[in-house]
């Protein structure tokens, strides 16, 4: 991993050290200990197995409502309504101060957002092109774009590291001649006056490391993204605004300013798949702000279909894991608030329980299948759906609004749907990453599939796998088919999502529609 200068030390604060990981395994173990009375009192089981798996679905029941809390916590704190003063007006940004646009790029490169992001208003912006391509075809449009003078170009011979390792290999060579780094992905665009504005947010918070913006989604014109690009939208809208408002704000890998001094200190952004959550712990280590500001828009792809979106999700598990053993000691790290290391661990656990609730739960249905034991209750099957579809809400309350209560309603069960569909996803992902000890680092597809049915049953093999197991286990073991729902729900909604992306695919190609589903467009409509 390229280090680009030893880690500063923070000095010593009075925090306490195990305060965090006190309160993480206290609510844990209160939570595991209800869902697990709930268990026993509204579904005993009918044998000694039964009792022995009781307390394991109980742990993971309790994770998923741990889990589950955060997300409400977050969308709470972003809704309610606060009485502040009207802000004071922001400095006049460094008309001097050097900054550079990065796309790191891999294969994946468009010259139109390259160039709309080029016309900042702040003099003397730099944008640089970071090409990690392999393709010779996207080399040659990226050299042409380079020899009109919009944009630098840099490569590296190797692309050890994957998007934070070309970062790295930039700073390390240029890194001086700059102050500022905007880091943008590929498909990402900003508006002219973004750089100006974040620059202005520094000028306004001095100990900011990281001015992080807000990220719209654009449409395309497939099914999919038109569906859900407005659901992706708000729910980082209001992770932003509920991240400024606990104080625990946090780098999103694009669309913010970074403080290149600050990084460089902080030994470089760090090179795991989740090199942007990494990269917030290292900073908030030297006591350094990411600073929330929503006035700042970018605007990049929402995912063309399912399959670019399990890609999104499997990497985010897999990142996950890995930051959740890397980060192990955070939790007790000194020099991070306590709220930081709560925050970190539990949004490190999100995939963790996607993955684990529904093995658990069809390890329940299968084993009191079996014993004649009561099903998993509803009593306790409710709130943890209801935690569980917390981030939807506010999109989905939007379109009840908007679109009629049959709509958005209808809405909100596609987009259930559409994150129960990649629970067996997240539970490969965390399976391989037990198996390899490392996390792999995949771009999101751009393109989407096509194919006949025969390509369909390809892409969802896991699901239909993992589907005829639970239900021959559950035929042969209990006699019961029904038992297999948990995993069975699953693969259906994969199903269903995939038979649309296949369909809508035979139609023309998508265009691209410039932020038709932004929510400050919208809201402001």
């Amino acid at each position: 991993m390229t280090r680009l200068a030893p880690r500063a030390t923070a000095p010593a604060t009075t925090r306490p050290a195990g305060a965090a990981l006190a309160v993480l395994l206290l609510a844990w173990a209160g939570a595991a200990s209800a869902a697990g009375a709930a268990l026993a009192i509204a579904a005993p089981p009918a044998s000694p197995a039964g009792w022995a798996l009781l307390p394991l679905v109980a742990a993971v029941v309790g994770l998923a409502l741990l889990v589950g809390l955060r997300q409400l916590v977050l969308v709470v704190a972003a809704l309610l309504p606060t009485r502040r003063a009207a802000a004071p007006p922001l400095p006049d940004p460094a008309p001097d101060a050097r900054v550079a646009i990065l796309y790191p790029v891999a294969d994946d490169f468009r010259a139109d957002v390259v160039r709309r992001s080029a016309r900042q208003t702040h003099p003397g912006t730099r944008v640089v092109v970071l090409d990690d391509s392999r393709d010779p075809a996207v080399g040659e449009r990226i050299a042409a774009l380079g020899a009109e003078g919009v944009v630098e170009v840099h490569r590296r011979a190797d692309r050890s590291g994957a998007k934070a390792g070309n970062l790295n290999r930039w700073l390390e060579r240029h890194g001086h001649e700059v102050d500022h780094v905007v880091v943008l992905d590929a498909d990402q665009e900003a508006e002219p006056g973004f750089v100006a504005g974040a620059l202005a947010r520094v000028a306004a918070h001095p100990d900011a490391a990281v001015v992080q913006g807000t990220i719209l989604a654009r449409a395309s014109a497939t099914a999919f993204s038109r569906d859900f690009a407005g659901l992706f939208e708000r729910h980082a809208a209001l992770q932003l605004a509920g991240r400024a408002r606990l104080g625990i704000g946090a780098f999103c890998g694009r669309g913010a300013m970074l403080d290149v001094a600050a990084v460089r200190a902080a030994g470089g952004v760090p090179e795991l798949v989740m090199e942007d959550t990494a990269l917030t712990v290292e900073l908030a280590r030297q006591g350094r702000a990411v600073v929330a500001a929503p006035e700042l828009v970018t605007v990049e792809d929402a995912p063309i279909d399912h399959a670019a979106f399990a890609v999104q999700f499997g990497k985010f598990t897999e990142g996950a894991a890995q930051l959740l053993v890397r980060s192990r000691r955070a939790v007790v790290d000194r020099r991070l608030p306590v709220r930081r290391r709560i925050d970190l661990q539990l949004e490190l656990l999100v995939p963790i329980a996607a993955a684990l609730v529904p093995v658990a739960l069809c390890a329940w249905a299968l084993l009191a299948a079996a014993t004649g034991a009561p099903a998993f209750p509803w009593q306790l099957g409710l709130p943890l759906a209801a935690l569980g579809v917390v981030p939807l809400l506010p999109e989905t309350a939007h379109r009840i609004r908007s679109r009629g209560p049959v709509r958005g309603l209808a809405f909100g069960l596609r987009a259930s749907m559409l994150y129960a569909s990649v629970a067996l996803v997240a539970a490969r992902g965390l399976a391989a990453v037990a198996v390899s000890r490392r996390a792999r680092f995949r771009i999101t597809p751009k393109v989407r599939v096509g194919g006949d049915a025969a390509a369909l049953l390809r892409r969802r093999a896991l699901e239909l796998a993992a589907a005829a197991a639970a239900i021959a286990l559950a035929v042969l073991w209990a006699g019961r088919p029904e038992a297999a729902m948990p995993v069975v729900a699953v693969a259906v909604a994969a199903m269903a999502f995939g038979l649309r992306d296949a369909l809508d695919a035979r139609g023309p190609a998508p265009q691209r529609l410039r932020a038709t589903t932004a929510v400050g467009a919208r809201e402001r409509a």
